[in-house]
């Protein structure tokens, strides 16, 4: 008799929920459902560069920091929490890409 071994996947906890695209050197930030969000070139290079946060312009309150591992760019917008991969930053404020992706963080009922 052969025996069934169960897989158990979980879920990654991210979701694309918007995108970023450079306009006039600004970083602009569209999530599906909330708005648009602006964050001033400077503001972008002092949080790539671990200073500390920035604060976002928008319909909702919200803020811009860097992870502890430095490799994610997240925003703290009306209670919730988004990731940017901060290589998909710096390629779009370098004019590399001409857009990235935004993902929702969804947080472990631990």
């Amino acid at each position: 008799m052969s025996e069934f071994v169960e897989t158990v996947r979980e879920d990654r906890g991210y979701e694309l929920c918007g995108r970023i695209i450079r306009i006039q050197g600004d970083l602009v930030i569209y999530i599906d459902g909330i708005g648009r969000f602006a964050l001033p070139s400077g503001q972008v290079t002092a949080t790539l560069a671990g200073l500390g946060e920035s604060d976002l312009s928008g319909p909702v309150p919200g803020v811009a920091r860097l992870s502890e591992s430095g490799r994610g760019f997240y925003l703290d917008i009306g209670g919730e929490m988004y990731v940017i991969p901060v290589a998909r930053v710096r390629a779009v404020m370098g004019g590399e890409n001409r857009k990235g992706p935004v993902s929702r963080v969804y947080r472990s009922k631990v």
